[in-house]
């Protein structure tokens, strides 16, 4: 029997990087190592019992980063920019954890990567936009590699972006997209799509994939929500990109220079090979039914 090939991951404690893990963990020809700062941590002990390897390092210390890689297949790297809001950070992390992965002969890279906007004409995007310098990086290193283009996170609804309450059983969305429809995905189903690239890296070598498992309109987003959080009733603010930069919270400029962008872009993700990825994507309608709760936990 031929020995079991070992996919490394990143951000495996955090929700896209642990999405990944557990859906490599399903494959039997694959054992997963998962990078962590804090091998102590609730997160990573998780990780553990389910018999995935665990090993400290940090991106920010590329010495660390050649145990964490070494003698590996595969690697999913994924970088964080919310941690500091640092785009140069994000990208020399990036570039350490490529080199690490080519000094060590890693076989396929499979990167958590976006768009670099600048030039587009939208305002910065710098969590975009460090993504994509890492990618332009990686294209330039030789490593034979796919880049995953996320989108809209259906969680950011529980998160970032909960509807808020106007009047009783009355809530506002505030998505600055106008009239123009929102790619998203849910991060849980992120996983199964870097694990069938890890089952046939030649065939998505050097691609770009764009994910997602919907294409709706804020309109729609908020009809969904009616639809299966009765008796609560939503409704699109309509927020322009303009109005949604003002706003006071951190970050809000760079995510509304990121909608600014999906506007002028509409065809950045492909509904269609995500579901040939992975048949069970779920459409943002399946997401919200099967998160009523949470999400109704979020708006009391």
């Amino acid at each position: 029997m031929a020995s079991k090939k070992i996919i490394v991951v990143f951000g495996a404690t955090g929700a896209q990087g642990g999405g990944v893990a557990r859906a490599l963990l399903q494959n039997p020809s694959f054992v997963v190592r998962a990078v962590t700062r804090n091998p102590d941590g609730k997160g990573a002990q998780e990780l553990k019992k389910l018999k995935i390897d665990i090993v400290k390092a940090d991106l920010d210390d590329i010495g660390s980063l050649h145990k964490a890689v070494s003698g590996a297949y595969g690697c999913f790297l994924v970088t964080n920019y919310w941690e500091y809001m640092d785009a140069n950070r994000e990208l020399q992390q990036g570039k350490n954890g490529v080199d690490a992965c080519k000094a060590a002969g890693i076989k396929h890279l499979v990167f958590s990567g976006i768009e670099n906007t600048e030039g587009s004409g939208v305002g910065p995007v710098p969590h975009f936009d460090g993504k994509g310098k890492i990618e332009a990086y990686i294209q330039k290193s030789g490593i034979s590699y796919t880049s995953t283009r996320v989108s809209f996170y259906s969680e950011n609804f529980l998160s970032f972006f909960p509807p808020k309450k106007i009047a009783e059983d009355k809530y506002a969305v505030s998505i600055a997209m106008g009239n123009k429809p929102l790619f998203v995905i849910s991060v849980n189903d992120v996983g199964q799509c870097v694990a069938e690239i890890f089952k046939d890296p030649s065939k998505y070598n050097g691609k770009m994939l764009g994910l997602a498992g919907d294409k709706l309109t804020v309109d729609q987003v908020c009809a969904t929500f009616s639809k299966h959080l009765k008796p609560k009733k939503f409704e699109n603010t309509k927020i322009s990109h303009e109005e949604f930069a003002k706003l006071t919270f951190p970050g809000a400029a760079d995510l509304a220079h990121m909608f600014h962008f999906y506007q002028l872009k509409e065809n950045l993700r492909d509904v269609e090979l995500t579901k040939k990825l992975n048949p069970k994507a779920l459409s943002f309608d399946a997401w919200v039914q099967a998160n009523k709760d949470k999400l109704n936990q979020v708006m009391k």
